[in-house]
C-alpha cells in the first residue's frame, strides 16, 4: 500500500477530527473520539482548570460527538 504525505493515517485522523460532520466510517469516528478524549484529558491535566470549566468543556465535547455520531449512524447505515 502506497501512502503519500497527504494520504497518511495521521493526516486522515486530523482531517476527520476537524471536519464539521462525522468521519466517513464508524471505525474512523471511534478513532477520532478516542484521540480527542486522550488529548483533552492531557490538556486538562496540564492546565488544571476549575471543576466548573472542566465540566462545561467535557459536556460540550460529549454533545459534539453525540451529534456527530447520530448524523454518522444515519450516513453509515445507508452504505
Amino acid at each position: 500500500m502506497n501512502t503519500t504525505q497527504n494520504d497518511s493515517p495521521l493526516a486522515n485522523l486530523v482531517t476527520d477530527a476537524i471536519r464539521f460532520g462525522p468521519a466517513p466510517s464508524r471505525g474512523r469516528e471511534v478513532a477520532v473520539i478516542v484521540t480527542t478524549v486522550v488529548l483533552m484529558a492531557a490538556v486538562l491535566a496540564i492546565v488544571q482548570p476549575t471543576i466548573v470549566f472542566t465540566a462545561i468543556a467535557c459536556a460540550l465535547v460529549v454533545g459534539n460527538f453525540a451529534v456527530r455520531w447520530a448524523l454518522g449512524t444515519r450516513k453509515w447505515g445507508s452504505r
